[in-house]
């Protein structure tokens, strides 16, 4: 009895036992599900999604600010190498500037094309120098003597002429006349078309169509005045046009034109002028011509050698009476 009375006292205990550990493991086990429950599964994924969303924004910011990057450096990539291009392709072509000289003969008249396909006509015993590729900003020629010019039209690119007097024309497009001979008293500028400036030290004359700027190598002015356009250019189409000038100045030109040193002698203060044109005659003949018009005579002295075996011009001396 006892025995049975022990033995329903453990079972018992077993049981309360193990129930204390069934309500343990439910009390377990409710948590969980309550903390489970807890759990805000919705906000929890708008999280995640926020996080992915930002993580996402900055992948997208870091490309477009790449690509904006590349945008604005594209163009100055470009550029430099454009420049650096245009730099050196200039700096070979100054490196490969040469100069040229042309000259024309006593007695002729020379045409010659620039590399700007301006053309310009040398009289008698002129020369002109120039480069081979007009590389700079100025298209810069020399000369010696006299010569007509006709520019090609360049507003970038002004044309200037620079004379051993000091005297410089500045062109764009235009036509005109220099006189700069060395044993001339002054340096005409003639204008036949457009405008041009005419520039020495701090002086600027700017001519009008049959205008003439002459300057004093003297006095070192200008003196501006009207011309006969025929009279002052016809040199370059083989025609020599006198136009009420003085015999001394017609002489001159014959002298030019025939290569021939031609010296004048007055015997009295006189002052003839001449209104004519010639084209192919000789100097013997235009001599006769001007003997016919006014009191003067003339000689011819023969060709002399000189001690280096070479010959001298030969001389004509006119007497006016």
């Amino acid at each position: 009895m006892i025995f049975i009375f022990v033995c329903l006292y453990y079972t018992k205990a077993w049981k309360m036992e193990n129930n204390k550990k069934t309500i343990e493991e439910i009390k377990a086990l409710t948590e969980d599900i309550l903390e489970y429950q807890s759990v805000d599964v919705e906000k929890g994924y708008i999280r995640i999604g926020k996080r992915m969303q930002k993580k996402q924004g900055r992948r997208i910011y870091m490309q477009t600010i790449s690509r904006i990057a590349v945008i604005l450096l594209l163009p100055l990539l470009i550029s430099s190498i454009v420049f650096s291009y245009l730099y050196m392709d200039q700096k070979k072509q100054l490196a490969q500037v040469t100069y040229n000289q042309v000259s024309s003969a006593p007695g002729t008249v020379t045409r010659l094309v620039l590399p700007d396909q301006s053309v310009v006509w040398l009289n008698s015993g002129s020369s002109l120098s120039y480069p081979s590729v007009f590389s700079s900003k100025e298209r810069d020629v020399k000369l010696s003597g006299e010569g007509y010019f006709e520019v090609q039209s360049d507003r970038e690119h002004p044309f200037y002429v620079s004379t051993d007097g000091g005297v410089r024309v500045m062109a764009y497009g235009t036509k005109f006349n220099i006189n700069a001979y060395e044993d001339e008293s002054g340096i005409e500028a003639v204008l036949a078309k457009g405008k041009i400036d005419v520039i020495s030290q701090n002086q600027t004359v700017s001519l009008e169509p049959e205008k003439q700027a002459l300057f004093d190598k003297v006095t070192g002015k200008f003196t501006v005045s009207s011309v006969n356009l025929e009279e002052k250019i016809g040199w370059k189409d083989g025609r020599l046009v006198f136009r009420n000038t003085p015999l001394d100045v017609v002489l001159k030109k014959l002298s030019k034109r025939y290569n021939v040193d031609i010296v004048l002698h007055k015997t009295s203060n006189k002052e003839y002028k001449y209104r004519a044109a010639f084209t192919t005659e000789t100097v013997e003949q235009i001599l006769n011509y001007l003997k016919l018009t006014a009191p003067i005579e003339w000689t011819v002295k023969g060709l002399e050698q000189n001690n280096d075996a070479t010959f001298a011009r030969e001389r004509i001396d006119v007497y006016q009476k």
